[in-house]
């Protein structure tokens, strides 16, 4: 939730009206729109420029809210990097516009590189008549608006509303779990065969969770939900635990079967996770060489360098590390510049379209990143194969290892075990 501690009738940053003044306004009377604003990735802008240029980026926006805002309006600072425009008996529709311009100017401030704003918006009374109801419903829409990513603005709504009573049972859930042992928690395995050989070769791991009380939660759900209360720093011990007694099971009983597991940024930025991996796979007599940690793609890291060190360390030590769904994002290039990768897996989006009538753009997109990766001696296995025709075109690409519900979906462990006895009989 955002901050509004600084009790100080004044920003000293911006000289705008702080947020304990606005808690201060009567929203029980009248009639007005409320919009609460937030600078995308800005975390990243202060760490990728320093804290000085970031404290320059807030200046130019407070300055651009007051430049667009009516003369009724009121612009108040919160703490970071969030805003709130009050415009008493405004519209969500005078608010809109207002919002547009700000992000249209936004990318053409002299002196700061491009952003952009993500921002919720609410009307009184219709979504509250006080002030924490509005802050609160404000927040989610925020939130929501962030997450879509396509108009970086949502007004408050029962879906959102609805969502957010979700996310609130799922939580009260998770944490349950994770107090009673990690019950309810399991991984699934889906094989990973060799190219050449159509063999399995390896497996990832992949974190399922089961409760009564929300039986259709996903993992998309419920890992987000971890990341955001960093409950994931518990749940991703229990899960490299978990993956690693895997791996030194199945390497005495079947040989040199690889194990890969997820591994989210927010565990890397602790920095026990690291020594209590090596120390854990030291207990259980592990080959490193046959485990691999797969950093999501898509996970925003901001510290590159913490990133190549902490692999680096890993990587000395035979474990090896992979970029899981390559080119999801536009930070991809940049991260395998930065970071020493061993694996690349290319994301089923583009190999899925492999078979579109017409469709040479994905074909040209794996081409090039496999021909890159072979250069490099980085290996690759392509997510998302599902029809004999796409192993067909994805084999005579030349990608390393194969991944996909053509072989098998993710299965409990007894499964997979039966998979390679199978296998090897």
């Amino acid at each position: 939730m955002t901050r509004l501690d600084n009790q100080n009738k004044y920003d000293p940053l911006t000289h705008l009206l702080t947020g304990y003044e606005m808690q201060k306004y009567d929203f029980s009377t009248g009639r007005g729109a409320i919009l609460l604003l937030g600078i995308n990735a800005f975390r990243k802008i202060n760490n990728t420029s320093g804290f000085l240029y970031g404290n320059k980026v807030l200046v130019a926006l407070a300055e651009c809210l007051q430049r667009f805002m009516d003369k009724n309006d009121r612009v108040y600072r919160l703490q970071g990097d969030e805003f709130i425009v009050l415009s008493p008996n405004g519209s969500k529709g005078k608010l809109r516009e207002f919002f547009k311009s700000v992000n249209d100017y936004c990318t053409n401030i002299r002196g700061i590189k491009s952003f952009s704003v993500s921002a919720g918006l609410v009307s009184y009374p219709e979504d509250g008549t006080d002030f924490n109801t509005l802050m609160s419903n404000m927040e989610h829409s925020l939130e929501y608006a962030k997450e879509q990513k396509q108009e970086w603005i949502a007004e408050f709504s029962e879906k959102i509303s609805q969502r957010h009573y979700r996310a609130s049972l799922l939580h009260e859930a998770l944490t349950k779990s994770i107090y009673n042992n990690f019950e309810g928690f399991e991984l699934y395995f889906q094989p990973i065969l060799d190219a050449r050989t159509r063999k399995i070769v390896e497996c990832e791991s992949l974190l399922r969770w089961k409760t009564p009380e929300i039986p259709d939660a996903t993992p998309y759900e419920f890992i987000k939900l971890l990341e955001d209360s960093g409950e994931i720093r518990e749940v991703g011990f229990w899960v490299m635990e978990e993956a690693l007694r895997h791996a030194a099971m199945w390497q005495k009983e079947y040989g040199n079967i690889s194990v890969s597991f997820n591994v989210s940024y927010i565990q890397l930025l602790d920095g026990e996770f690291i020594d209590k991996l090596i120390a854990k796979a030291r207990e259980l007599q592990v080959d490193p060489r046959f485990v691999m940690v797969e950093l999501t793609e898509s996970c925003n890291a901001e510290d590159t360098e913490m990133l190549s060190r902490q692999f680096g360390r890993l990587q000395e030590l035979g474990f090896k590390i992979a970029m899981d769904d390559f080119g999801t994002e536009y930070a991809s290039f940049g991260l395998l510049h930065d970071v020493s990768m061993d694996v690349l897996k290319i994301d089923q989006k583009f190999v899925r379209g492999l078979i579109r009538e017409g469709n040479m753009t994905d074909m040209a997109i794996i081409e090039s990143v496999v021909d890159m990766c072979r250069r490099l001696s980085i290996q690759t296995v392509a997510e998302g194969i599902e029809t004999e025709e796409i192993q067909d075109i994805i084999r005579s690409i030349g990608v390393s290892f194969l991944q996909g519900y053509l072989y098998s979906k993710p299965v409990p462990a007894d499964e997979f075990e039966r998979m390679i006895r199978q296998e090897q009989s």
